[in-house]
């Protein structure tokens, strides 16, 4: 048992508190804001106020987690053992920064509720956060934290038991576009047509029609790829389809596509299905909701996972459109143009409203990078992407994390000349992710 000493506790500090030592070191908490009974406790505890007490770990506390309006943070900033820190604190304290507050920081994306510089498609960049300018995007900072944290328990109460999380590999797939050439209709198909025959491009032509004649199968159908190496090494998949009407950005099959019912249904055989939220929908919940009955329908389900197509996320709109869906677990949590951390942390942790003060039950499920992130976002080349790839698989077994990629249908093909040579990778990531 822990005991933790504040002069208030907030829904900010009760929520960090837990995070910390009950997810991350398996502790159980309580909290006391009488400072007499803290002085008689002999157990382990820790002081996070302002002032020194007698006993105990002292942790000098910011005002973050007392405060309850959301503002620009002025912090200064440094690295403790090669970490970033912030929200630095006096020489008493026995870390030099505040953890709780940091950490709070990063979990709740504060920095997303402050006015940023939006990318093409109005998504917070990895550029604008605190992380990517401290040169720690590709750290699980908050499980750093939460390590020193707990050397200092230990060293003060050597008996304590601390359970931290086990570590696990899930993949995931996002279904953008079921199918290349299959199921487009007759007027998409005409059009694909005529754009090949304009840029004089007769292998693509000759590629669809070997798919539509029945001949060859359609080259983004490697589901059973997948569901392969799935029986080979034993982890599970979870897939994310794009299940709406066309658009812009949209471009897979239309929900009412037999075919990719037909796909769908399979998959659902072997693996988790998710709903993958159509492009215009992060801030519409009633195309959100469209689209969730959709697939519910087809699979005959409730559906309870989603990833946010293109990572388009408002604060806190998005998430409060999944929780009213009764949406469990979000994916959506990362970049899609860089590698790494995008709230500081490898193992799921609840959503917090900043704006409401209140812990969600919605679980958001971190991911450290996509396919795309290397393909696109980097121009890596496999063997570049590999070499970091395993360095994200060393750090998820360290702390326990929950080591999620995101990968997608298409590129499995090979069909393009940038897709050639990432099978190699993804089978090579399997291997060492799954369980040993």
């Amino acid at each position: 048992m822990l005991l933790l000493y504040a002069e208030k506790l907030t829904p900010r500090l009760r929520y960090t508190a837990r995070l910390i030592f009950e997810d991350l070191l398996g502790l159980p908490l309580r909290f006391t804001t009488d400072q007499e009974t803290y002085l008689q406790t002999h157990s382990a505890k820790i002081n996070y106020s302002r002032i020194p007490l007698q006993s105990g770990i002292y942790l000098q506390a910011a005002k973050l987690l007392f405060e309850t309006d959301i503002f620009e943070q002025r912090f200064k900033t440094s690295t403790h053992r090669g970490v970033p820190i912030f929200f630095l604190t006096g020489k008493a304290s026995q870390l030099p920064f505040d953890p709780l507050a940091a950490a709070f920081y990063l979990v709740s994306r504060y920095e997303e509720y402050i006015p940023f510089i939006a990318d093409e498609h109005h998504r917070f960049p990895a550029e604008e956060s605190l992380l990517f300018k401290l040169g720690g995007l590709h750290l699980p900072v908050v499980n750093a934290y939460a390590e020193w944290l707990q050397e200092l328990l230990q060293e003060s109460h050597p008996q304590l038991q601390f359970k931290k999380p086990q570590y696990r590999f899930v993949n995931s797939v996002d279904i953008d576009n079921a199918a290349a050439y299959l199921g487009k209709g007759i007027f998409r198909i005409l059009g694909s047509y005529a754009r090949d025959l304009v840029q004089l491009n007769f292998n693509e032509m000759w590629q669809r029609t070997l798919s539509l004649t029945g001949r060859r199968a359609d080259p983004y159908e490697t589901f059973d790829y997948v569901q392969g190496l799935q029986d080979q090494y034993g982890f599970k998949s979870i897939f994310f389809v794009l299940f709406t009407r066309l658009g812009q950005y949209d471009r897979s099959l239309t929900r009412y596509s037999s075919r990719l019912h037909s796909y769908i249904k399979g998959i659902a055989d072997f693996s988790e299905v998710g709903i993958h939220p159509s492009y215009r929908s992060y801030q519409r919940a009633e195309l959100m909701e469209e689209e969730l009955l959709s697939l519910e329908r087809v699979l005959r389900k409730d559906v309870t996972r989603s990833r946010q197509h293109f990572l388009r996320m408002s604060f806190p709109i998005t998430y409060r459109h999944l929780l009213e869906l009764e949406i469990e677990h979000d994916y959506s949590m990362g970049f899609s143009t860089h590698s790494g951390f995008r709230a500081g942390i490898c193992t799921p942790f609840r959503f917090y409203d900043l704006e409401q003060e209140i812990e969600t039950p919605l679980v958001v499920h971190p991911f450290p990078f996509m396919d795309g992130t290397y393909i696109y976002g980097q121009g890596m080349d496999p063997e570049e992407a590999w070499e970091e790839i395993e360095t994200y698989i060393r750090t998820y077994r360290k702390y326990g994390g929950e080591f999620i990629p995101v990968w997608h249908n298409r590129i499995f093909s090979e069909k393009d000349n940038e897709w050639r040579g990432w099978n190699q990778v993804f089978e090579k990531m399997v291997k060492s992710a799954s369980p040993l």
